[in-house]
């Protein structure tokens, strides 16, 4: 079964006589078939996977990491793979293999990708190197010789595409981060929006504090010099967050502040004439006013 880091199992071959490169004739029977496929170890010779048959020196796109055969046919697996290889295969640039052998054809030593060469095997079952089918069979009298150029180009044109795609990535990740910016600044005026809204509603509790507590003692229901400290008691109630039971003169009962509470039993009280603005003490007897002589109704008073 494929992995994750494994293609999955693709034909190399299959029975038949045939011909190579060099226009020699092969036969292949399920025997060799199955001697190629028991002698492969990967630890000791691995195969690579290359494009067309290419020299010593070019590199490998890829190790064949098993094979086996299936009645009439070869089957190979390989891994380490790069996408962009497995792009190039998926999008049909690349749609045949050819296999190369030891002299004696027992020792598989690479697989090979080939774009337009006629296959010299045919009847082979599609197979891919990822999930979308390709159909891939051996390499036809040229050999599968692929263009260098070509090559070069294709893989170019996969590299400038995974460029363009980090790019996008770069561009995005700096959106992003805009972004995360942007909503910082946001977040930090609503903050302060919150708390100025915060610091605007404890000025207009406390001025409504203070004019019900000025209203208290200009009703004569509070002593003038305890003005102050009963401002100072409301305040810390205000600062309570819990309500309590209220019983209105009604007899209806509601849930109120301690503040509200508070004032509510001071409004209660029956005023006292000692602490009204309104009150005028007597005055003492011998302040008290004295009536002034009459005046004869016949006098005429002149300027």
């Amino acid at each position: 079964m494929a992995t994750e880091n494994t293609t999955p199992w693709i034909c190399i071959a299959r029975t038949g006589t045939f011909h190579d490169s060099e226009g020699r004739p092969h036969t292949f029977t399920e025997a060799d078939l199955e001697r190629i496929s028991k002698g492969y170890d990967p630890a000791k010779s691995a195969a690579p996977l290359v494009f067309g048959h290419p020299k010593h020196s070019d590199p490998a796109y890829g190790w064949v990491v098993a094979l086996k055969r299936e009645g009439e046919k070869l089957f190979a697996q390989c891994a380490h793979v790069p996408a962009a290889v497995k792009k190039l295969v998926q999008d049909r640039r690349y749609r045949y293999v050819s296999m190369s052998l030891s002299p004696d054809k027992t020792r598989l030593l690479h697989v090979g990708l080939l774009g337009a060469a006629a296959p010299a095997i045919d009847g082979l079952p599609p197979v891919s190197l990822t999930a979308e089918a390709v159909t891939i069979n051996f390499s036809g009298p040229e050999g599968g010789q692929m263009n260098p150029e070509e090559l070069q180009k294709q893989i170019g044109a996969q590299l400038e595409q995974i460029k363009t795609l980090r790019a996008d990535n770069d561009k995005l990740r700096a959106e992003l981060a805009e972004g995360n910016k942007n909503f910082a600044a946001a977040e930090a005026a609503h903050t302060k929006i919150a708390a100025d809204f915060a610091a605007y509603k404890r000025d207009l509790a406390a001025e409504k504090r203070k004019a019900r507590v000025r209203a208290l003692v200009d009703a004569g229901k509070l002593e003038p010099a305890k003005e102050a400290e009963t401002l100072a008691f409301a305040a810390a109630l205000g600062e309570a967050t819990q309500t309590v039971n209220f019983a209105a003169a009604d007899g209806k009962t509601e849930q109120i502040t301690t503040e509200e509470r508070y004032f509510r039993e001071l409004e209660s009280r029956a005023p006292d004439p000692r602490f009204s603005v309104n009150f005028a003490a007597p005055l003492p007897g011998h302040a008290s006013p004295q009536p002034g002589p009459a005046i004869p109704a016949d006098i005429n008073m002149k300027l």
